[in-house]
């Protein structure tokens, strides 16, 4: 963090710019490489990097209440390269923190659940540490990769190239395991390890074992709450994702899944938690796509679900949009898309929460509507609209405007 301040001051002198530099507005951090500062320290294997997220949410009519929202997102760290160190090739380390400032707009404006949360960044306001690991790469082009530390599940699983243009936290980690399950997803991570081969050019499978109690997202969490051991279970994630052969369009299909073994205690008597499985199936299709391959418009669909309705809240999960790359001709890196995700609770919660006066309703359902503007390299602007039906707590849909500002320095 140190070099990182010092890099910055660098930058900000008034002295003329290395000639060799990229014009301010086509650089891809607005500091820039801090006069030659960020090279050198990539050269001896460090990778700073500093981002801010800032989000304003508006609820213009339904939900809890009306009203207007501002929060903001930092999330900073480091990747080493040992091997640039003098270490063997492939080995390296990440460390990764992130600070959320404000309120849950969804909790507060929407009467949502936090799985679909108006910003996958919506979290307990606090500074946390977050992803620690050591990641060891193995044979051509990384053809084997391990990573042990404190990890987040949602780094490597549940993962849609084309939901990634969403805001909402439904099209990141799947809304079911993270109702139904504690494992370490983000805003907590635990202690794990990852594993993925690649098996010939087409197809890759992913493994991933940690803690099954990363804690509760609490201000006063910063991210060493969580349990490890016999009484805190274990969650253990499986993919085997295969990609469409070259004279198809570009095209991913995932089959996963997840086993619990049933430590932590999410819905119904502790003493009745036994272990849980989940399946889940995921498309990411170029529906159009150029001459190099890249897509134009692609497709994305995930479905999960579990039958063990007297342990979970969600039996049956499903969401799916459209994204659309260079939408505007003279704007070629701006993406648009559309995308709805349905949430269907078990009949056994809804039982429970009919029993204790805080009925929920079958499900919940929230649609986006989004253009991603990628101004310059290191300014994305996004404007959004949401629309919640029958969420959680408030049970009365609603209509959300936002806009999410990120800056890379």
């Amino acid at each position: 963090m140190c070099a990182l301040l010092a890099a910055r001051a660098l930058a900000d002198d008034d002295d003329e710019a290395p000639s060799n530099a990229p014009p301010p507005l086509q650089q891809h951090n607005l500091t820039g490489d801090w006069r030659g500062v960020r090279p050198a320290l990539s050269a001896y294997g460090l990778e700073p990097y500093f981002i801010y997220t800032t989000t304003l949410w508006g609820n213009v009519n339904g939900g809890a209440q009306t009203g207007v929202q501002l929060n903001g997102y930092l999330d900073f760290g480091l990747d080493l390269n040992f091997h640039k160190m003098g270490l063997w090739k492939g080995f390296g380390a990440h460390l990764d923190f992130h600070w959320y400032e404000g309120r849950e707009p969804t909790q507060r404006l929407i009467g949502g659940v936090a799985a679909m949360a108006l910003s996958g960044w919506e979290a307990a306001a606090a500074f946390r540490v977050y992803n620690l690991y050591l990641r060891q790469a193995l044979g051509d082009k990384d053809r084997f990769i391990i990573k042990i530390g404190q990890v987040a599940a949602d780094t490597d699983f549940m993962i849609s190239r084309y939901g990634g243009v969403f805001l909402n936290a439904a099209f990141g980690d799947l809304p079911s395991q993270n109702l139904n399950l504690d494992a370490p997803v983000y805003p907590l991570a635990g202690p794990g390890v990852f594993l993925s081969a690649q098996f010939d050019p087409l197809v890759k499978g992913r493994f991933g074992a940690y803690t099954g109690d990363a804690g509760n997202d609490v201000a006063g969490n910063h991210g060493f709450e969580w349990q490890f051991g016999n009484n805190a279970g274990f969650t253990m994630f499986w993919e085997l994702a295969a990609a469409a052969p070259p004279e198809w369009l570009p095209a991913t299909y995932t089959l996963g899944a997840i086993y619990d073994t049933g430590g932590s205690d999410q819905f119904g008597p502790a003493a009745n938690r036994g272990p849980h499985y989940e399946l889940y199936f995921m498309i990411d299709q170029a529906l159009l796509a150029d001459d190099q391959g890249n897509p134009i418009v692609g497709a994305f669909a995930r479905m999960a679900g579990s039958s063990q309705d007297k342990t979970n809240v969600v039996g049956l999960y499903a969401d799916g949009g459209v994204a659309w790359f260079g939408p505007i001709p003279a704007r070629p890196d701006d993406v648009a898309g559309i995308a709805l995700s349905v949430l269907r609770y078990t009949e056994d919660f809804q039982q429970q929460e009919q029993s204790v006066g805080t009925p929920v309703g079958g499900g919940e359902t929230a649609m986006e509507v989004t253009y991603q503007i990628n101004v310059m390299p290191w300014l994305v602007i996004q404007p959004d609209a949401q629309f919640f039906f029958n969420p959680a707590t408030s049970r009365r849909d609603a209509q959300a405007l936002g806009l999410e500002v990120s800056v890379i320095f």
